[in-house]
């Protein structure tokens, strides 16, 4: 199994430009109604998912509490942390979310036992696919 996605150009500041490797996954809460999502990858997030506050609402996930995580500018800040199902490489796995008003990211846990390679220019490939053996 694999899964394809496309780097964006996010933005520009002079002539640096700014990436953003995404790729299409679904999601469900409880109901196990599935409904797509575009995530960005993040290399930097040790966890394995963020979406934001309507998204958590609107699948009714469940509410594991509060848990610190480091942010890249090494300060410590608290999210709210949810439970939700993720259709992944052709199984549905039960992961973590950290609540958060950025883009959906899919962090390094989610891609755990993975191979990504990214394209790194405006219209690259993305694939994520199962760790060979």
């Amino acid at each position: 199994m694999m899964l394809q996605g496309q780097v964006i150009l996010a933005g520009r500041d002079g002539p640096l430009e700014f990436l953003s490797p995404r790729v299409a996954i679904e999601i469900a809460g409880s109901s196990r109604i599935f409904r797509p999502l575009e995530a960005v990858i993040d290399t930097a997030f040790t966890g394995w998912l963020t979406l934001p506050a309507a998204i958590i609402q609107e699948l009714a996930l469940t509410h594991y509490g509060q848990r610190d995580a480091l942010l890249a500018s090494n300060a410590v800040s608290e999210f709210e942390v949810y439970g939700v199902l993720v259709s992944w490489l052709g199984t549905v796995r039960p992961v973590l979310v950290h609540q958060s008003e950025s883009r959906p990211l899919i962090g390094m846990a989610l891609l755990s036992d993975c191979r990504l390679t990214v394209d790194a220019w405006d219209g690259g490939q993305v694939l994520i696919a199962e760790r060979p053996p």
